[in-house]
């Protein structure tokens, strides 16, 4: 079991093709409630010329179903725990593509299987999504065409949740071109270990973290200066492209491991390790200088010399686990500006094409960031989320809006009061109070479902 927490450290730029949806506020709210698990598939060198195919995943504590542990049990659990789940986790691999017609009869090759019983000291740790488990599968087959499929049990449930077949080609790395990058967390570069510890996010990264790209480099010439390009990726429907470059570094003769190999080690918490000496391939290792980035997705890229073409090339995109809910659709954060500005300035900004509104957008909250020499603006932060907020602890059974009244308003702009105090006054309506420093608002209770109306001022 681990846990990890993610840093608020860089300024969100909104995707454009989220933007293309119409959505409203509370769509937005209920997709960010929904748990997220990561499971990636990785390309690595075998024995013989075969290759090795690992599933490395993350599940969150908040997807998984924990129970309270009963009084007589024979779990072996640690003193402080409370609740506890289990996992079984199966990887089934199919010889040749799948079609839907004979998918029963292909020739199963390769099975692997994981399973674990995790603990936790609280109800609160069950739902957290920055509390995870991980692990790792694998198999190592001759080049071909292939097809798997991933089955999850969970609390020893009857049935298992299966995921399509998916088509897989496992090639033969030796003769392949173009080299696989694989996204990692930690290097430990010493004279007796080379160990990468994985993201294990697919291809998500955490905001404000740097981090490394290993790198197989086909055919090195070291002859040749090698270079890893950054670039902004435009996503559309069709295909995504290179857009404004924002970072480019020649990757230096130290970072270069000829006559390497990489293999996958630690089950539970899995990494890499990097050989050197009698193996055919060469690998690079570079840090990514992610904190200086902002929020949205890239295309990664190493170039050899003035060719063109790439040697190696991946995607990936920054990760903000807890970005509120506005800042994932354009027009919504637009319109969210309603509490701080007048009508007529939203609808200044919301004017004109995506392009124009981001820029107007941007402007608006760079003029007013605490801290211009960062890529976080911090102010913009807390004000998305006191809306998150005052819709999720504001709302009631009438109005499930919490941010639209009253309460959520005040909130919103004033965040959270200083004290708080409830008044229940003979034949009258519930009162609450809150106090701030140099004001305070008085709200009563309109209905017995815990909507508040604002009486007062003082």
């Amino acid at each position: 079991m681990n846990k990890r927490l993610f840093p608020l450290l860089v300024f969100i730029i909104v995707s454009v093709s989220v933007n293309a949806q119409r959505v409203s506020y509370q769509e937005l709210a209920f997709r960010t409630e929904i748990p997220t698990i990561f499971v990636s598939d990785l390309i690595l060198p075998g024995e013989n010329r075969q290759t090795t195919l690992a599933f490395t995943f993350r599940f969150n504590n908040d997807f998984l179903p924990y129970k309270k542990i009963p009084l007589n049990n024979n779990l072996s659990a640690p003193n402080d725990a409370q609740f506890y789940t289990t996992l079984r986790l199966n990887a089934e691999i199919f010889e040749g593509n799948s079609k839907r017609r004979n998918a029963a009869s292909m020739k199963s090759v390769s099975r692997d299987l994981w399973t674990d019983t995790l603990f936790v000291s609280s109800f609160e740790d069950t739902q957290s999504d920055e509390i995870f488990t991980s692990g790792s599968l694998s198999t190592t087959l001759k080049p071909g065409l292939y097809n798997y499929v991933l089955q999850l049990t969970m609390m020893q449930e009857r049935n298992e949740r299966s995921t399509q077949r998916r088509n897989i080609a496992l090639p033969d790395l030796a003769k392949k071109k173009t080299g696989e990058i694989i996204l990692v967390s930690e290097f430990e570069n010493s004279s007796d270990q080379k160990n990468l510890k994985l993201m294990n996010m697919e291809q998500n990264v955490p905001f404000g973290e740097d981090f490394y790209a290993l790198i197989r480099i086909p055919n090195y010439e070291e002859s040749f200066q090698y270079r890893l390009v950054i670039n902004e990726a435009k996503i559309s429907r069709r295909d995504t492209t290179a857009g404004k470059n924002v970072h480019s570094q020649d990757i230096s003769s130290a970072e270069i491991f000829t006559e390497s190999t990489v293999s996958l080690q630690q089950r539970n918490e899995p990494s890499l390790k990097l050989t050197q000496g009698n193996s055919p391939y060469t690998y690079a290792v570079v840090k990514v200088p992610h904190k200086k980035f902002e929020n949205a997705a890239y295309l990664l890229n190493v170039q050899k010399g003035d060719e063109k073409t790439p040697v190696a090339k991946t995607f990936f995109k920054s990760y903000w686990p807890d970005m509120p809910a506005s800042l994932f659709n354009l027009d919504v954060a637009i319109d969210m500006l309603k509490y701080i500005v007048s009508e007529d300035e939203v609808k200044r900004i919301k004017s004109g094409s995506n392009q124009e509104k981001e820029e107007k957008f941007r402007k608006f909250w760079s003029s007013k960031d605490p801290t211009p020499e960062t890529v976080f603006n911090e102010l913009m932060a807390e004000y998305y989320r006191r809306i998150d907020y005052a819709y999720k602890e504001f709302g009631s059974q009438e109005n499930p809006l919490g941010h639209e009244n009253d309460q959520g308003e005040v909130y919103i702009k004033f965040g959270p009061p200083e004290s708080k105090e409830r008044l229940f006054p003979a034949g009258e309506r519930v009162r609450e109070v809150w106090t701030y420093n140099n004001r305070t608002f008085v709200f009563e209770a309109s209905t017995g479902f815990g909507d508040y109306v604002l009486v007062g001022t003082r």
